[in-house]
C-alpha cells in the first residue's frame, strides 16, 4: 500500500505579465471552474497561438489565489499536434501518479489501471478537503485527455485544443481572434514587459512578441518546477526547439509539471 501525500501541488507555470485582452473570457473559464459549478471539466478551444494556454493558466492561478483547490494544481503539455513529441494518456498518468508519492515500481503498466490508480488518488485528495486542478494542454483527441479527468464532483479540469472535444462534455470556450484594438494593446503590453525585463545573462530565450493578423503571440520559453530527483522522463525522440515557450531551458525534464514537499 503507497502513502498518500499531504503535499500541496502546484504545478502551473507562471502566468504573462502582458496577458490582456481576454477578460470576458477568463470570467466565463472561472464560473466553470467555480466550486458551485455543474460541471468538472471546461475546454478552450481556438486555433493555433491565439492564446487558449495562457487564458487556461491566468484562470488556473486565479483560482488558486482565491482558494478553490486547497490541494493544488497538475499541469501537462500533450503536445497533441506534434507527433515526434506527442503525449499519449499513459506517459502523463505515469507522471501525475510519481508527482502525488506512487514509486516508479507500483505504477500500473495498463493505461486503464493507471486511470483507476489516479482517480483513486483524486477522490483521497478531495475527500480530505484538498480538491485539485488539473490542466491538459493541447489535446488533439478525446483519448489523450479523458483518462486524465477527474470524477470526483469537488475537482475540476481546464482542457486546451484546436478542436472543441464535445465527446467530453466540457463546457466549451471557442476563442476567436482578438479585436484589433485590443491586440494592439497586448502587443505593446508584451513589448513594455520585454524592455523593462533585466538583460538576461544566461542562454534563456528572450520574449520575442510576434503578431500574426489580430492574435499576437507573446509565448517565450520559461522554465518551472520540479527538482525531484525523480522526476519522470518519458521518452522524447528530439529537442524541444529552443523558441518553445514551455521546454527551453528546462534540461531534464518532461511536459508534466507539478512541485510540492515531495518532489
Amino acid at each position: 500500500m503507497v502513502a498518500m501525500t499531504d503535499d500541496v501541488v502546484s504545478g502551473l507555470p507562471p502566468g504573462e505579465p502582458s496577458f490582456a485582452g481576454r477578460d470576458e473570457d477568463l470570467t466565463r473559464l472561472l464560473e466553470f471552474l467555480a466550486p458551485d459549478a455543474a460541471a468538472t471539466v471546461a475546454a478552450v478551444s481556438g486555433m493555433a497561438g491565439i492564446g487558449k494556454t495562457e487564458l487556461a493558466v491566468q484562470a488556473a492561478r486565479t483560482a488558486l489565489a482565491r482558494g478553490w483547490f486547497p490541494g493544488g494544481a497538475f499541469f501537462v503539455d500533450m503536445f497533441g499536434y506534434d507527433p515526434a513529441r506527442r503525449f499519449d494518456a499513459g506517459q502523463a498518468l505515469e507522471g501525475f501518479l510519481r508527482a502525488v508519492g506512487v514509486p516508479g515500481e507500483h505504477v500500473p503498466p495498463a493505461v486503464q489501471d493507471r486511470a483507476r490508480m489516479w482517480q483513486s488518488r483524486l477522490n483521497s485528495y478531495a475527500d480530505r478537503g484538498k480538491p485539485v486542478l488539473v490542466v491538459v494542454d493541447n489535446v488533439s483527441d478525446t483519448d489523450q485527455a479523458r483518462p486524465l479527468l477527474p470524477a470526483h464532483p469537488a475537482c475540476r479540469a481546464i482542457l486546451t485544443s484546436r478542436h472543441t472535444l464535445g465527446m467530453l462534455g466540457a463546457r466549451l470556450i471557442d476563442l476567436d481572434v482578438l479585436p484589433t484594438g485590443a491586440a494592439v494593446d497586448v502587443l505593446n503590453s508584451a513589448i513594455h514587459t520585454a524592455r523593462t525585463r533585466p538583460t538576461p545573462t544566461s542562454t534563456a530565450a528572450s520574449p520575442t512578441p510576434r503578431r500574426s493578423g489580430s492574435t499576437p503571440a507573446t509565448r517565450h520559453s520559461r522554465g518551472w518546477t520540479p527538482n525531484s530527483p525523480t522526476w519522470p522522463r518519458p521518452p522524447t525522440p528530439r529537442s524541444p526547439p529552443k523558441t518553445s515557450r514551455r521546454r527551453a531551458n528546462c534540461p531534464g525534464r518532461s511536459s508534466t509539471s507539478w512541485s510540492g514537499g515531495a518532489c
